[in-house]
């Protein structure tokens, strides 16, 4: 049957399905609005409405680690940072807490 071939996660009940059919719905008034607005990269900014909530709540689950964050979205850590960038996100950079070693004397 065809849909069967990914496991019934493209389906009509759950899942990946659910999602895509969100995002598809969402998607008409997505392109109204940029359009009233007379954006001319209609494209560009309604791929940043989804990539900058994304890479934000990656970064949050990570602690903001964009090395494991890039593992997590399947890419670059540079390239992490570029979209970063780009979406003018904060610099995530989580201070480090001194090693056990060097904070206790004798160790």
């Amino acid at each position: 049957m065809a849909g069967d071939a990914d496991g019934g996660r493209h389906g009509n009940g759950t899942g990946i399905g659910m999602l895509e059919r969100a995002v598809a719905d969402a998607v008409p008034g997505i392109v109204e609005q940029l359009c009233a607005a007379n954006n001319p990269r209609v494209h560009r900014e309604a791929l940043a409405l989804l990539e900058r909530p994304l890479l934000t709540h990656v970064l949050a689950l990570t602690g903001g680690n964009q090395l494991r964050a890039a593992r997590v979205l399947g890419l670059n850590r540079n390239t992490l940072r570029k979209r970063c960038r780009e979406l003018s996100l904060p610099a995530t950079r989580v201070v480090r807490r001194p090693r056990l070693s060097a904070a206790v004397p004798g160790h």
